[in-house]
């Protein structure tokens, strides 16, 4: 465990900059946007639906920028102690070459995403705070339903975190197959990877075999999917006839929220009891294995 720690600090003294900044930028760009912003289209007489719209808006930014950056530095990661030629040195170090994979692994697919969200709702209050001072004046910081706000960024950041660490290991298995093509491959591992699926689904589309493939990739991405979202719940507010958002819906909206999450979490880790979950996991474990291997043949 000592040597897991200490490889995901390498990952953080490495990467901290470059995560820093991810989360930094997009929050401090909308920030300088807040002055030329407006809220078109629809009647907002209360500051709550302007913080409320602007912060999830920062958060959806930070959380697509993390998990595109996320994704691009694992398909990276097969390859990268051999090209740097440090793999002599964590080589040597007492431990095992599981650890040397894995901690990377969580590191940027797992940790990173995770936090980078947290971060991203603080931003989003400040986002949304200004964005509300701009269209309301000072007097919004008065106005606003601190309490009932400040509820529902604790529970969204929950539910994000779930959804994040959930979305992971759906993807998993694809990630990793991916990442086990470049290892043994190199550069050329995952475009032919999904050059040889996508070219297989299109000649045998009609066979068995084909049609269960695709119905299992089907089933993977939507299972990426319910851990971000369980339908059942109506968590929309619409405008009314002359463009006038219906306060009363909005705030019941807003004090449910935290009700809403609290309950979809049981559905959500009910969602991953899936056979195919757990069948994912096992290729995953498969995958691991096979990057496991290359890396000890490339000693």
């Amino acid at each position: 465990m000592t040597l897991f720690n200490t490889l995901l600090l390498r990952e953080w003294l490495q990467y901290k900059r470059a995560w820093l900044g991810l989360v930094l930028v997009p929050i401090l760009v909308l920030l300088a946007l807040v002055p030329f912003s407006q809220v078109d289209g629809i009647d907002v007489p209360s500051p709550e639906p302007v913080a409320l719209i602007a912060g999830l808006l920062t958060v959806a930014l930070v959380l697509t920028l993390a998990m595109a950056v996320s994704g691009y530095q694992l398909l990276g990661l097969a390859r990268r102690d051999q090209q740097d030629r440090s793999i002599e040195f964590w080589s040597s170090l007492p431990g095992s070459h599981a650890a040397s994979l894995g901690a990377p692994i969580v590191a940027h697919g797992v940790l990173m995403p995770a936090v980078a969200v947290l971060l991203g709702v603080a931003g989003g209050v400040v986002v949304g705070s200004a964005m509300a001072v701009k269209e309301f004046g000072l007097s919004a910081l008065q106005q606003t339903q601190w309490a009932a706000l400040f509820q529902a960024t604790l529970w969204l950041s929950l539910r994000l975190v779930v959804g994040v660490v959930l979305a992971s290991l759906w993807i998993a298995p694809i990630a990793l197959a991916l990442m086990a093509a470049s290892a043994w491959l190199r550069r050329w591992g995952a475009p032919l990877l999904v050059i040889g699926v996508g070219a297989f689904l299109k000649i045998y589309k009609d066979e068995p075999i084909a049609q269960t493939l695709k119905q299992l990739l089907k089933t993977q991405m939507e299972g990426v999917a319910s851990a971000w979202v369980q339908s059942g719940t109506r968590l929309i507010v619409e405008s009314n006839g002359d463009g006038r958002l219906d306060m009363q819906d909005f705030f019941d909206m807003l004090f449910r929220f935290p009700d809403f999450a609290r309950d979809g979490l049981p559905q959500v880790l009910h969602a991953a009891l899936h056979p195919q979950f757990f069948g994912g996991l096992a290729l995953a474990g498969v995958c691991f294995w096979l990057l496991v291997l290359q890396r000890k043949r490339s000693l």
